[in-house]
């Protein structure tokens, strides 16, 4: 698949849930969650999946496949990778004062 075959939107709404995924994690975990460190890991989630998609062989792939899907799928793993790499991240210190 090509990249210029993925329509950053549609890209962009099947992220969403991995998104909020990485976004619960944080918040409860009581890491910072400020729009550098939330556009950091979308930017990170996209260009992850983009890889991805872009090995897919379109031909080979069932009529009804659906780079839509592929990408939710693929999303959900790279957030729970992304989780696991948070796991030495320090404490936001605003959160802890609470």
């Amino acid at each position: 698949m090509q990249q210029s075959e993925i329509d950053p939107i549609l890209l962009g709404k099947s992220l969403r849930f991995a998104l909020d995924l990485v976004a619960a994690h944080r918040i409860a975990k009581g890491l910072t969650l400020d729009l550098e460190r939330t556009t950091a890991i979308r930017e990170t989630m996209e260009e992850r999946v983009i890889v991805a998609l872009t090995e897919v062989d379109l031909e080979a792939m069932p009529s009804n496949w659906s780079w839509h899907k592929a990408a939710e799928t693929i999303s959900i793993e790279i957030a729970l990778q992304i989780i696991r790499e948070q796991k030495h991240e320090p404490l936001d210190q605003d959160y802890l004062r609470q």
